[in-house]
């Protein structure tokens, strides 16, 4: 259900969620803010009001339904990939599912190695995006996961997906080039990104490399 504005939203979401879902969009949009706030003064980059849109311009709510397979091995519900936005916000139901890949260059024991993020009551998960990664030149990666289904219960997830309009142009941001000495990524048009995107299959992270600098 993507957002535009309420009015729209009343009239056109399902009414048998629209309230709910309006108000966990609301309720989600200023800790996003903060959210961005923190990590982009963390790279040096002041974020306002006058700025603010450019990460969060397009806002989507999803539901999503994982039935029940007694092959579950056989399945795979979501491919592996990357959230082509800036942040993911994400709230599932106890029964789990949802895998994070470990990236190489952590220093850590099951690095590469698909780890589980098992559903705590009262949190949500969220999910750094590509937009995010090449807008801090790649200090932060974006999450590669999948989603698994069960044998015994159906599974129920609703993210939120902040996004730039499609007509927004991304590079990495000047602060955190400077510091770094080199661009990794060149700029785009996030429609372009978007295109290349639901183009090709899900695989892995390398939609990314559409935006990889010369």
């Amino acid at each position: 259900m993507a957002y535009t504005n309420d009015d729209e939203a009343l009239q056109q979401w399902p009414i048998e969620c629209r309230d709910d879902a309006l108000q966990y969009l609301k309720m989600s949009h200023e800790m996003v803010k903060k959210l961005l706030e923190a990590l982009m003064g963390n790279l040096g980059v002041e974020l306002d009001d006058s700025n603010i849109d450019v990460f969060i311009g397009k806002k989507m709510v999803n539901m999503n339904f994982y039935p029940t397979c007694l092959n579950p091995e056989l399945t795979v519900s979501v491919g592996r990939h990357s959230d082509i936005g800036t942040l993911t916000i994400l709230l599932q139901d106890g029964i789990g599912g949802l895998y994070v890949k470990v990236p190489e260059e952590a220093d850590m024991e099951n690095k590469g190695e698909w780890v589980e993020i098992p559903p705590i009551p009262g949190a949500i998960v969220i999910n750094v995006g590509d937009m995010l990664q090449i807008w801090s030149n790649g200090r932060y990666k974006s999450a590669e996961h999948r989603v698994r289904t069960t044998s015994t219960k159906s599974r129920v997830s609703i993210p939120i997906f902040v996004s730039p309009q499609a007509t927004q142009k991304i590079a990495p941001f000047p602060q955190v080039v400077e510091k770094d000495g080199v661009a990794r990524y060149s700029e785009f048009v996030f429609a372009d990104y978007m295109n290349s995107f639901f183009g090709n299959a899900h695989d892995g992270k390398k939609s990314l490399e559409f935006a990889k600098a010369n």
